[in-house]
């Protein structure tokens, strides 16, 4: 075999041998798209979910709202018909 065929397979081996390192970093990298994709589908249900829980404690939010301000316009009322009656009660006296 002669210098030429030598250089000839040579550099066939390391042609060779860099479209296997591709080949393995092309393997590398779709696992971690992979695992990238799996982790943002994840991400993306958890959101999915928080949002579902903010907009019910947002809905519990008003609700607690309205029921204190009608506890503050029972105790109101309450407060002046005591002041009412203790009025009353002391112009009887």
């Amino acid at each position: 075999m002669d210098d030429a065929t030598q250089d000839a397979f040579r550099q066939l081996e390391e042609l060779e041998e860099k479209v296997h390192r591709a080949a393995e970093a092309l393997k590398a990298l779709r696992a971690q798209r992979d695992a990238a994709q799996a982790e943002a589908d994840k991400l993306r249900a958890a959101l999915k979910e928080r949002g579902e829980t903010l907009r019910q404690l947002e809905a519990r939010l008003v609700e607690f709202q309205t029921e204190r301000e009608q506890v503050r316009s029972r105790i109101e009322q309450l407060v002046a018909r005591i002041d009412s009656l203790t009025d009353s009660s002391a112009s009887s006296d």
